[in-house]
């Protein structure tokens, strides 16, 4: 009789650490919105227009962003940005034009007599603040979905010459000043994408198109070539496929589990 009831009571609680286990893993509670800061580190690639598709081809764009994220999933961040490309300045040519030989294939005379294999290349820098939301596409991770991000900054830009065969004095040190075409000015942008931010901690990025619009002026006062300053107000457009990854400061809370 005694192992009878004992059997029974070992069997009752069996079922109810089994019942016990399943609602363990079928109920979980609603992931949290969270607040953080965070640190990007942003790569893309750039496709001038307008005043700048004039004058440059693509280029690199790599940036490095501040930010911080409210329980309110808006997002705000301030980017510093570095571009640059691979002699990939249309006007280079024109530019110099004063400067090389009139044969059928012009070129920079080097200190040797000889080719200075010129290449002229974009440098530019930039500093952005944004200001966005991000609106979830799905109840179960509410802290990713798409971003729209709106952004008020600064950028410079103007032409490197590099001479890769030999030593080119004539456009080097303060000469290269008088054909640098430094341009400066005021910018606004505009950023849509997606972020994803992991319930793991590990799995963090946004990846998305920017528009840039820059109003600039040339720094310079004075370019060879012109013979003269140019007061002109460019308008440098930019579109630049990104993608971030995100390293935040603040770890995840784990989601609820209810029994």
């Amino acid at each position: 009789m005694k192992k009878s009831f004992v059997f029974c009571i070992l069997i009752c609680l069996g079922f109810c650490l089994s019942a016990q286990n399943e609602e363990r893993e079928v109920i979980t509670g609603e992931d949290e919105k969270i607040s953080t800061p965070f640190f990007t580190a942003v790569v893309g690639w750039t496709l001038p227009y307008g005043e700048m598709g004039n004058r440059y081809n693509s280029f690199m764009n790599v940036n490095a962003n501040l930010g911080w994220k409210t329980t309110g999933n808006w997002i705000y961040t301030l980017e510093f940005g570095f571009q640059f490309g691979t002699d990939n300045v249309k006007i280079k040519n024109d530019i110099l034009s004063g400067l090389m030989t009139s044969t059928t294939d012009p070129f920079i005379i080097s200190m040797e007599g000889s080719d200075a294999g010129v290449v002229a290349y974009n440098r530019n820098l930039s500093l952005s603040f944004f200001a966005g939301k991000i609106i979830p596409l799905w109840f179960s991770n509410p802290n990713s979905g798409l971003m729209i991000n709106l952004g008020v900054g600064f950028l410079q830009h103007q032409i490197i010459y590099q001479p890769t065969l030999s030593e080119a004095p004539q456009i080097q040190g303060d000469y290269a000043y008088g054909y640098d075409r430094q341009m400066r000015g005021p910018m606004v942008s505009a950023f849509l994408g997606y972020i994803h931010m992991s319930k793991k901690k590990y799995i963090n990025f946004y990846a998305g198109i920017q528009f840039d619009n820059a109003f600039t002026k040339m720094t310079r006062k004075y370019q060879f070539d012109l013979h003269s300053g140019d007061d002109k107000l460019y308008i440098d457009q930019m579109l630049t496929l990104k993608i971030g990854w995100m390293f935040p400061f603040f770890g995840r809370k784990a989601d609820k589990i209810y029994f």
